[in-house]
């Protein structure tokens, strides 16, 4: 667990990973910003790789495209990756549910917005946006080697130029260490709370990241002795004291 740690005290870390979810509408015929050869490296390095999902996702129907499904740490309201050509955003369907932290993917493939597979792709996608495209375990652990049904698809963010940006963005969703043990280590509540994706007090950095990702933006500051921060996760506000969170503030009803 020591990636989410570097992330959240190393500023740098953050700025690269935490960039905003666009989706970038033009009339050009790709939208493919990774060079060449680091694209080839990249589907060497991760097409067929086994790994783990770190934090809990949630899940449903992908956009307009019905033959797959949407992952994304984020609730899908809050997507920006389709928009109207007035700028207005399109969000997809409703999450449907959430697949825990320490599910099992397999890459299948990674599939990058060139001119023909935009040509291909549903109207009401993120056609200009690259595609992870995953095979899920049906349910959650190491040992689970049955796969669900559908294909999953997890959209790659705004601002991946290259393949050092894209990998660590890539490292910093999926995990090829095992994250079960660690968390059937951490107290019910907090294992309880990650696979509904929700924040619960006391639960320290690795904890909150389990259960939301990482936050759009950190603030800090030191008061009387101790390190508070605000960390926001979209309409979702968590204060924490040295590291501990103290305080949530979540807008959703609490099912």
């Amino acid at each position: 667990m020591d990636l989410a740690r570097r992330l959240w005290n190393d500023p740098l870390m953050r700025a690269a990973l935490l960039l905003p979810i666009l989706a970038t509408l033009t009339a050009c015929p790709s939208y493919t910003v990774v060079p060449d050869a680091d694209r080839e490296q990249l589907e060497r390095a991760h097409n067929g790789q086994l790994l783990f999902f770190r934090h809990s996702m949630f899940v449903g129907q992908f956009y307009d495209d019905d033959r797959y499904r949407l992952v994304h740490d984020r609730r899908f309201e809050e997507l920006t990756y389709l928009r109207t050509v007035e700028g207005d955003p399109i969000p997809p369907p409703a999450a449907e549910g959430i697949i825990p932290a320490g599910t099992r993917v397999r890459i299948e493939r990674l599939e990058w917005p060139s001119g023909e597979v935009v040509f291909r792709r549903p109207l009401y996608t993120p056609r200009y946006t690259t595609w992870v495209v995953l095979r899920v375990a049906a349910d959650r652990g190491p040992e689970v080697t049955v796969e669900r049904e559908q294909r999953h698809i997890l959209l790659l963010p705004g601002g991946i130029v290259d393949g050092e940006s894209f990998d660590l963005w890539f490292d910093a969703a999926l995990s090829s260490e095992d994250p079960n043990p660690w968390l059937l280590s951490l107290p019910e509540d907090q294992q309880h709370a990650i696979a509904l994706k929700r924040a619960v007090p006391g639960m320290d950095y690795d904890a909150l990241t389990a259960a939301l990702g990482f936050p759009d933006t950190i603030t800090r500051d030191a008061v009387d002795g101790s390190t508070r921060e605000v960390a926001v996760f979209g309409a979702v506000s968590v204060l924490l004291k040295d590291g501990v969170v103290e305080r949530v503030s979540d807008p959703s009803p609490q099912g």
